[in-house]
């Protein structure tokens, strides 16, 4: 039995199914089934891509699209309203004052790429984590770890966010570094959740870790997905648990060509059932 699990654009050699974040999200949002897979090749090509040619060709067209695309839903659900995030973000108040469209648009835009990409990475990242600890497959499968603190795991070792930058609201100095008010700085999430001062072997895979402060899905900005991710990833690792016996690698896992988001584009392997 041979499958492949994804994480990007090579999504033809699976067929036409489509992630189960993906669907998620899309339930969550009511984007018309009809529009998913377009939104999903959107959403895959606006932060990576598997080559760098790629990337420079298609991730700007795809973030512009993805933004006419939410424009265009967010107009349609201001005259006819229904039980979704997008219906909400169009009525909602905050000190009395709706949100603007532009506001609207990249809240959507945010949660269908943090929605879907992220957890994906996540996901494919944690799978090449447990083929190459071995060991920690069996105690998850032994049932001697939990899959709460195995999804934390997971998230801190896959770090798919590799960084967030902000604008710095006063000078400050950090660390021995002076920073002014309007500097750019950069959070490297990926550097944070290998800090020795805050993780006792940041470089081993430990589904057991506890605690785990890491910072792949929250800081300073929580992210508003947290909840939704770590249902999604739990899932999974419990179906591995429950169907898969073994599992072992069936070709080169490729890269995804990224700055900002880190991660598999492909991971090949096969399984045989647990019996």
């Amino acid at each position: 039995m041979f499958t492949e699990l994804e994480s990007t654009r090579l999504r033809p050699r699976l067929g036409r199914t489509q992630s189960r974040p993906l669907r998620a999200i899309c339930d969550l949002l009511d984007v018309p089934p009809g529009d998913r897979r377009r939104l999903l090749d959107m959403a895959s090509s606006a932060l990576g891509s598997d080559s760098e040619h790629g990337l420079r060709q298609d991730s700007w067209v795809s973030r512009g699209e993805i933004l006419l695309y939410f424009c265009d839903l967010a107009a349609q659900r201001r005259v006819d309203p229904g039980d979704d995030i997008v219906s909400l973000l169009t009525r909602i108040r905050v000190q009395g004052a709706p949100l603007s469209g532009e506001e609207v648009i990249l809240n959507c835009y945010s949660l269908i790429l943090g929605g879907d990409e992220t957890t994906r990475l996540a996901l494919v990242g944690g799978v090449a984590a447990l083929l190459d600890n071995p060991a920690q497959w069996a105690a998850y499968q032994a049932g001697d770890v939990a899959t709460g603190t195995a999804v934390e795991e997971v998230l801190r070792w896959t770090t798919p966010t590799l960084h967030a930058g902000r604008t710095a609201g006063q000078d400050l100095t950090l660390h021995g570094h002076h920073i002014r008010a309007g500097d750019v700085v950069t959070l490297w999430n990926a550097s944070a959740n290998r800090d020795e001062r805050a993780f006792d072997e940041p470089d081993a895979f430990r589904l057991d870790r506890t605690p785990n402060r890491h910072l792949s899905l929250y800081g300073s900005h929580f992210c508003l997905g947290a909840f939704l991710a770590r249902a999604e990833i739990g899932a999974v690792l419990e179906d591995l648990r429950e169907r898969v016996g073994e599992m072992a690698p069936a070709g080169p896992a490729q890269r995804l060509y990224s700055n900002f988001r880190g991660g598999l584009a492909t991971l090949p392997l096969t399984w045989r059932p647990r019996r």
